[in-house]
């Protein structure tokens, strides 16, 4: 009997890779999208909207598996409520939770706060599942900061925090092997991170050296990063949750390192010099 999983937020930086990884392994894999869209797809897709828990149980039928990643948008956690109501009425066997590096619904910290408080919703669900906490995604450099570092200057409000930076394609391969064989991570949470912790300033080091023209980091005030995405239009909550990850990354709390990749890939993690290598093509 066919394994099917179903992959919500299948679109975005860890889905697409995940769909891609899962496909390499031949698995049966759908994607779970909001919205009817035009967009192509590698898998086969299915319409199902957080705010509507009706329209999500008829998503979910038939599946076995669920790689729930939410959007950060300022009904996530409600959002989270209704997937996880839904996955039961669709009679989903096992929940694969996208969470985030340091979740913890007492953290001061409101991004923390807000991934624990939506951690601790599929803990207490009733379903059987398994929670990943990836740190920051060194694709961010691709998918975000390609053009700054093309033109020469990162501008962030990091400070000197360092960061335990991940591969997205790690995240990928380990949760994987999870949806591969629910059951030996059933009620496990497990950390992923890269093998060493680093500075914007060191991570545009080693871009620069890889280019052969330098790339600087600009350390931007906390206050005028929050001003700035205020003005954007960004919800107040989203521009909450990013301001205390700045603040985060500030205080040296996103260097923690961890074994997660290895442990569920058997090996270790890449390295920020292997990425770059990898991506320099983007920057030129």
């Amino acid at each position: 009997m066919s394994h099917r999983i179903l992959v919500a937020g299948a679109s975005g930086t860890i889905g697409s890779a995940l769909v891609a990884e899962l496909l390499r392994q031949g698995a049966d894999v759908t994607a779970l999208r909001s919205k009817p869209s035009s967009e192509a797809s590698p898998v086969p897709v299915v319409v199902g909207d957080f705010a509507r828990p009706d329209t999500l149980a008829e998503a979910m039928r038939g599946f076995d598996t669920l790689f729930l990643l939410l959007p950060l948008a300022p009904d996530m956690l409600a959002w989270a409520a209704n997937a996880l109501q839904a996955a039961r009425d669709a009679g989903i066997r096992h929940v694969v939770r996208s969470s985030g590096a340091g979740a913890d619904p007492d953290s001061p910290m409101a991004i923390a706060r807000v991934q624990g408080e939506i951690d601790r919703l599929v803990m207490q669900s009733g379903l059987p599942w398994t929670i990943l906490r990836p740190t920051f995604f060194m694709q961010n450099h691709v998918n975000f900061n390609a053009g700054a570092i093309r033109a020469g200057t990162l501008y962030a409000a990091h400070g000197e925090g360092a960061m335990a930076v991940v591969d997205v394609r790690d995240i990928a391969a380990a949760a994987a092997v999870v949806l591969a064989d629910p059951a030996p991570h059933e009620g496990r949470t497990y950390d992923l991170t890269g093998p060493e912790a680093l500075t914007e300033a060191e991570q545009m080091a080693l871009i620069s050296q890889e280019l052969g023209r330098p790339v600087q980091y600009v350390d931007v005030p906390l206050d005028t990063a929050r001003d700035a995405m205020a003005a954007s239009g960004m919800p107040p909550a989203v521009v909450d949750w990013l301001t205390s990850l700045n603040a985060i990354v500030r205080n040296g709390w996103g260097a923690g390192l961890a074994d997660g990749v290895q442990t569920l890939t058997g090996r270790p993690p890449r390295g920020f010099a292997d990425f770059v290598r990898g991506h320099a093509h983007v920057w030129r």
